[in-house]
């Protein structure tokens, strides 16, 4: 028998179904897509609509056994709910029936869990659902602003996220719509049929019961071998659609634990290091090394390289124009659109993403001790004084405790920026502080040296962070004149760049007048997320149908090379961030490190290397699952060294005796 509640109950039923009826037409426009309207969705969104006002407001009177049935029902569907969820949200499923089941289990272990805690069907119901809700909107969001989904490094960085989040602008898509309005229909119907199973020791036995499903699931699941797993794990966006959100993440979790390499044994890798550290070297007098300045500018890339960009004017002429004491050329990064800190380890270690797990963040997993390997330590046994300059924040990362660690003797943030630069002389683009502002800390740093006294300034840029949205005014400037598609953000990223190259002209033109040999590197860390559109209509393809190789254009960042005195020049030099250090130290004539001796001698085979593989001596493409290089295995085992020996005792009481 049907028949309508009481009349409060179809207020709040008509209340919360005009809410949701109004959350999709004010949004109608965002269910058109490429032009294409996605009537289904738009219309089936209204028909649920209907369904959570019937739910809510009128009264089924059932038999008590057919009403435990239909609950038993949709307790039981609760992993497909989530699963429908997860589709929506994640994108085209591509998946085969066996890795749709593997994510049933993943919902079904979830539900176990939450069974045990609460001892509650229905609850446990409405949890599941809302987790898998929350984890699958989450993935879609980081998707819309960074280019990439959710993966499990973000749970360490979500520090970091937080602190650039309010300078993303989030435009909303129609899935969300769509996934909000089922999440709502479906704890409408499990709240609607929901029963309290009554019987001896229930409570023991859903604790018990949930707490062996979950614990058969993990035993499982940590008994399969992921290392040959075919899921993509470089284009995240992909892997969720051909493996599914959460198998997708739970294969990510697995693939960046770090274990000992096969055959690994320290003796021979202090063997290696060894026989590489007793190379001769020129002996270099103190008073004739270079002070260096390495900059790090945020996303600063050269989009050409993906294909054929043009513009309105050149968005870096004066770096396009060097020629004299000048090496140009390219960096393969593991990173794009995010994770800065993974190309700046590479940099400051010589280590390399291409033999750490996939998905790995160096900076928040493995630096926990002193690194008397790194750059900045090395340079400082030399004699010479090591500064950061980051205008930004100095938990960002966690730089504030891994520049100690690095050995840097000074910190320049945005947290202390006061303490070296008036207020009213720092000038800000968009929202963040400008590389004039970033290069000006730097210079004073030359400025206020004491004579003689070497330094290694290290810098990171902040001005062309993500996202692309500012509607200030003045962007952009550099307009795109040859693609079809309107890409606001992408003009706005190059505009940028044009400023970068401008700051960096003025760089160049005060070190050239300043009187002590200074040697200067700027590279990029990874390209910007910006429309995936814009990408496509470079690539003339979907993202999605990319060959790994053909993947690698998003990963080629340009760096420059430049000194106040006479260097050999170079051009179109194809290199990688673990190598830059090593280049920079032979090109400036300092004296190179056991790290940087050995790097040097696996360039010689890989010259250049990321996350996804390497570039060898005859310019082919290796994938990552396909290496065989005897120098890649050598050069897992002293980075596993390097990451895992103890804390090298004696550097670390010299560098406490410094300070």
């Amino acid at each position: 028998m049907i028949s309508f509640g009481k009349w409060p109950r179809v207020l709040f039923a008509s209340v919360l179904a005009m809410a949701l009826w109004t959350f999709i037409s004010v949004n109608t426009n965002i269910f058109s897509v490429d032009g294409k309207f996605d009537g289904f969705m738009y219309f089936t969104s209204y028909i649920l609509v209907i369904g959570v006002w019937a739910l809510v407001a009128v009264k089924i009177n059932v038999s008590d056994k057919f009403y435990k049935a239909i609950s038993i029902f949709i307790f039981a569907l609760t992993p497909f709910f989530c699963m429908q969820m997860a589709m929506i949200l994640s994108g085209a499923a591509e998946y085969s029936f066996g890795i749709y089941f593997i994510n049933i289990m993943f919902y079904v272990a979830i539900m176990a869990i939450i069974l045990a805690i609460t001892r509650s069907m229905k609850w446990t119901a409405i949890v599941t659902n809302l987790v898998a809700y929350l984890f699958n909107l989450s993935s879609f969001v980081v998707n819309i602003l960074r280019g990439t989904p959710l993966i499990p490094s973000d749970f360490l960085a979500i520090g970091t996220a937080a602190q650039v989040a309010e300078n993303y602008t989030f435009q909303l898509r129609y899935p969300i719509v769509v996934a909000t309005v089922i999440v709502v229909l479906v704890i409408t119907l499990i709240a609607k049929f929901s029963f309290k199973p009554q019987f001896k020791h229930k409570n023991l036995i859903f604790s018990l019961s949930g707490g062996a499903v979950a614990l058969a699931f993990i035993i499982t699941m940590s008994c399969i071998d992921f290392t040959n797993s075919s899921m993509d794990v470089y284009d995240q966006y992909h892997a969720n659609n051909t493996h599914g959100s959460l198998y997708s993440f739970y294969i990510n979790v697995r693939k960046m634990m770090l274990s000992k390499p096969k055959g690994y044994k320290e003796e021979d890798v202090q063997a290696l290091l060894s026989n590489a550290d007793s190379e001769e070297q020129t002996t270099v007098d103190k008073e004739e090394m270079p002070n260096i300045i390495a900059i790090m500018n945020e996303s600063f890339s050269d989009l050409n390289v993906v294909g054929d960009l043009q513009t309105s004017e050149d968005y870096m002429p004066f770096i396009h124009s060097m020629t004299k004491n000048t090496i140009k050329g390219q960096l393969l990064v593991s990173p794009f659109g995010g994770y800065t800190c993974n190309t700046e380890f590479e940099f400051l270690t010589g280590l390399s993403m291409g033999v750490l797990p996939r998905g790995s963040v160096p900076y928040l997993q493995y630096v926990s001790k002193q690194y008397p390997f790194s750059l900045p330590s090395h340079l400082d046994e030399l004699g010479y004084k090591s500064v950061a300059v980051h205008p930004y924040l100095g938990r960002c990362w966690n730089r504030q405790k891994i520049y100690e660690l690095m050995g840097f003797d000074e910190f320049i943030s945005f947290d202390n920026i006061k303490k070296y630069m008036d207020e009213d002389d720092i000038e800000y683009v968009r929202y963040y502080v400008s590389d004039r502002t970033s290069f000006k800390l730097v210079t004073d740093q030359l400025e206020n040296k004491k004579p003689g006294e070497k330094m290694f300034l290290f810098n990171v840029t902040m001005q062309n962070h993500g996202g692309y949205t500012y509607d200030g005014g003045e962007f952009p400037t550099v307009t795109i004149s040859n693609l079809q598609g309107h890409y606001k953000e992408a003009e706005q990223y190059l505009s940028l760049i044009k400023e970068s190259d401008k700051a960096f002209e003025e760089l160049v033109r005060y070190l050239k007048n300043y009187d002590e040999p200074t040697i200067v590197v700027m590279f990029g860390d990874h390209q910007p997320a910006v429309e995936q559109e814009f990408y496509e209509e470079l690539y003339g393809k979907s993202l999605s149908k990319l060959s790994t190789e053909e993947l690698q254009q998003r990963y080629k960042i340009p760096f420059v090379i430049w000194a106040n005195y006479d260097i050999e020049s170079q051009d179109d030099l194809k290199t990688s961030p673990n190598y830059l250090s090593d280049l920079l130290l032979d090109t400036a004539n300092v004296p190179k490190n056991e790290i940087e001796n050995f790097t040097s001698e696996v360039r010689n085979d890989v010259p250049q290397i990321n996350a996804m593989g390497h570039y060898d001596s005859d310019g082919n493409w290796v994938s990552r699952d396909e290496d065989t290089s005897n120098a890649l295995d050598k050069y897992e085992a002293v980075e596993y060294y390097m990451l895992t020996r103890k804390e090298n005792k004696d550097a670390k009481e010299n560098k406490d005796d410094k300070k």
